[in-house]
């Protein structure tokens, strides 16, 4: 009875306490800053913090950036910046490795990121629509280095269509320009008819991309824009591979804030313009130079350019970087390619044509075909020739940009050469390709006719090229006509090698002079 009794009367105050429990267990759970608030609205801000991490992605000091991202959500656990971060990690992760398990693994945290933000991020925040696009457009350019076209393909399709919309939406809002500008200069020249691209909505320029990026480029000289050192890269690229202004690029990027000093990706994007546009020395120079601190992670890729460059200065020394890349990267693009490269290094350096024929069955046995190096490496495996050195010799000079030399030495050798009805097609192909660059355009011509009468039909790319060449060279001069029919001269030719890429920047050229 009287336990009963105490009961009854501490009853209400039990209840206070239990009350009291109740509305502090609820203050810390909606109101502490270190918990996930129901009421506390989530949003996307390239913060201080955000930009560092980001600047050492896109350096590539990618082995610190996790422990960073994870301190970032301890921080501002409401901003999904960091789903951007984790996905910038993830491509620039799989782009430098070309490891296929770890992109089996990373793939699966796309849609999770994509889910959260949808489910976060009101519709009226601009950046909504920009990140998911950009998780897509980074996504498809990832699986393009797997082969997984179509999925690329999709990817690319639901980026522009959220890119588009969020640029209606907020037409002032200059991070949509970024992505926009890469998914407009491609459009001009995606291979599928136009009809194709007015149902699925595809509308876009090179010219119209240009200007975009160089919106971008200009905001960010005037304001603290994340995105700088990437709207300059995206810049160079969209003039030297669609525009075909490679010499424009070449000034531009020179001038622009990419930073060879601190950036392994500045490196690589930097050198990889030089060689492309034969300043050879140049590219050595960067390459040499380039930071290698612990700070850094292992791009093995940066061995195979070396590599290359020294191979073109016919220079022995770039066996050692050849080497080792094969021996330490463990990716697949590429691997053909600089087997073949040490082929020819063993018969221009060392006369071995046992060894340049040991390394061409690793052509044919190691690593995959996806890219145009690969696949006219694999070619030159299939057969039993040994290249001929003088042709060789040449074709490696000019590619580095040597260009007087490369000339004397075929000149010199032209009786012996000609003798042979395939040598002889080479030869005229690299003569035409060194005097265009010579600017001796007339004595050039003659040698691209010759080969577009007479060797079409060939299974070799000389014709082809020569043909596109030829249409580049009257688009110069404003002869649109003359180009429009040497670039249809340049689709109409079907070579084994390069086919695809040669193709398509005559596609592009058309689209340039039809426009």
């Amino acid at each position: 009875m009287d336990a009963k009794s105490d009961n009854s009367k501490n009853s209400p105050l039990m209840n206070i306490h239990i009350l009291g429990r109740i509305i502090l267990f609820c203050f810390l759970v909606f109101y502490s800053p270190n918990s996930i608030l129901i009421f506390q609205n989530f949003y996307i801000d390239y913060s201080s913090d955000a930009r560092i991490i980001y600047k050492d992605i896109i350096d590539l000091k990618l082995d610190s950036v996790p422990f960073k991202i994870s301190e970032f959500k301890k921080a501002e656990p409401f901003n999904l910046a960091s789903l951007h971060l984790e996905n910038y990690l993830d491509f620039f992760t799989i782009f430098i490795n070309e490891d296929e398990v770890s992109f089996r693994q990373r793939s699966k945290k796309k849609d999770e990121r994509l889910k959260i933000i949808e489910k976060n991020i009101e519709d009226s925040s601009p950046y909504k629509r920009f990140v998911q696009a950009e998780i897509h457009l980074q996504w498809a350019l990832t699986r393009s280095k797997f082969n997984q076209l179509f999925k690329a393909g999709r990817e690319v399709y639901k980026a522009y269509n959220l890119l588009t919309e969020n640029q209606a939406i907020f037409p002032d809002f200059i991070y949509n320009k970024k992505s926009l500008s890469i998914l407009h200069s491609l459009i001009e020249t995606i291979t599928i008819a136009n009809v194709f691209k007015s149902i699925l909505g595809l509308d876009g320029s090179i010219d119209l991309a240009i200007v975009e990026i160089g919106e971008v480029i200009e905001y960010g000289k005037q304001n603290d824009f994340i995105f700088k050192e990437e709207a300059d890269a995206i810049k160079a690229l969209i003039l030297f591979y669609q525009a075909n202004e490679k010499n424009e690029a070449w000034s531009f990027i020179q001038e622009s804030s990419l930073n060879v000093d601190e950036s392994l990706l500045s490196v690589f994007l930097i050198a990889k313009l030089a060689q492309r546009i034969g300043e050879n020395e140049e590219a050595i120079h960067i390459l040499k130079e380039k930071p290698t601190s612990l700070a850094y992670s292992e791009f093995a890729y940066l061995d195979y350019q070396m590599g290359l460059s020294l191979l073109r200065k016919l220079d022995p020394a770039c066996k050692k970087y050849l080497l080792q890349f094969v021996h330490t990267f463990e990716g697949k693009h590429f691997i053909k390619d600089a087997y073949q490269k040490l082929a020819w290094a063993s018969i221009i350096f060392d006369n071995d044509s046992m060894s340049y024929q040991q390394y061409m069955s690793k052509v044919q046995s190691e690593g995959d075909y996806l890219v145009d190096g690969d696949k006219q490496a694999l070619l030159e495996s299939e057969g039993s020739i040994i290249p001929n050195v003088i042709l060789l010799k040449s074709r490696l000079l000019f590619d580095g940009g040597y260009y007087e030399n490369a000339f004397k030495m075929l000149d010199e050798n032209r009786n012996a050469i000609s003798v042979n009805k395939q040598l002889f097609a080479e030869y005229n192909y690299r003569q035409g390709r060194i005097l265009q660059r010579l600017n001796r355009i007339d004595e050039a011509r003659k040698h691209f006719d010759f080969l577009i009468q007479n060797h079409s039909d060939d299974k070799e790319f000389y014709a082809c090229n020569s043909a596109l060449q030829m249409g580049l060279i009257e688009e110069k001069l404003e002869h649109y006509n003359q180009a429009k029919v040497y670039f249809e001269k340049c689709l109409a030719i079907k070579p084994k090698s390069y086919k695809r890429s040669l193709h398509q920047k005559a596609t592009t050229g058309l689209e340039r002079i039809l426009k």
